[in-house]
């Protein structure tokens, strides 16, 4: 009996793990949260997206090394402008980057990102299959 190969989208989904942060009591640093996702979550490198980046000091948070590329977007401009200052005020910018989200599509290709943080003030409609869409094959969602 041959077994027939699962479809691309089943794999995708078996790969997913969704993780709730739930809120800290004595809120933990950008720092040490982003240290904790990665560590537990076995991300060592590639690409990360934070999704509702606000004033961009998570996301700074995220490139703990040069393995990470981090992209934060937020459907604000006035957050957006807030985080490339504090991203450009700790020498970051390049390898940390943040655009304004339009629309209600991540722009990005299809199993590209590593991982991706959202954070609760995200307002994106039918975000979940979104980053089901994004996560490449083991790559892990982590919602703050």
């Amino acid at each position: 009996m041959k077994l027939s190969k699962p479809s691309h989208n089943v794999r995708i989904l078996l790969a997913v793990v969704l993780v709730c942060a739930p809120p800290a009591f004595g809120a933990a640093s950008d720092e040490e949260f982003a240290r904790s996702v990665l560590q537990e979550n076995g991300v060592s490198g590639g690409l990360i997206v934070h999704v509702g980046c606000g004033d961009g000091r998570l996301t700074a948070a995220l490139r703990v090394s040069n393995r990470f590329l981090v992209h934060g977007l937020d459907a604000d401009p006035a957050n957006v402008e807030k985080a490339r200052q504090h991203i450009r005020a700790h020498g970051l910018y390049g390898p940390v980057s943040v655009d304004v989200l339009y629309g209600s599509q991540l722009p990005y290709a299809d199993n590209l990102v590593n991982l991706v943080v959202v954070d609760t003030r995200c307002e994106m409609p039918d975000v979940g299959s979104e980053i089901l869409r994004i996560l490449a094959p083991r790559g892990v969602a982590v919602v703050r």
